[in-house]
């Protein structure tokens, strides 16, 4: 898993790797969409140690619903970031966007 990128393809996934992620890890992702278009980012799988290891996720107008695993930005730009602790890793996550 690449620390820093900047994703400018229409649609992919990020994914923290096929196994367990890492101890002590920091990444960023911009992907980078059509500007004022609608971007949509689909958690198709999610498990971090609870309260430690985060993933975040800045988009302006943003729109979601906490029951579904998917965030939609009309602004075509979304910055995620993930932290991992020193404790446990979990599987981790896989993220399709388009």
């Amino acid at each position: 898993m690449p620390s820093h990128a900047r994703l400018t393809e229409p649609s992919g996934y990020l994914t923290d790797g096929p196994i367990n992620y890492k101890f002590k890890t920091k990444c960023t992702w911009l992907i980078e969409g059509y500007p004022n278009s609608v971007l949509r980012l689909r958690f198709n799988h999610f498990a971090t140690e609870c309260s430690w290891d985060h993933i975040g996720l800045i988009v302006p107008e943003v729109r979601g619903n906490e029951t579904v695993p998917e965030v939609e930005t009309t602004s075509g730009y979304a910055l995620l970031y993930f932290f991992s602790d020193a404790a446990y890793n979990l599987t981790g996550f896989e993220i399709f966007y388009s």
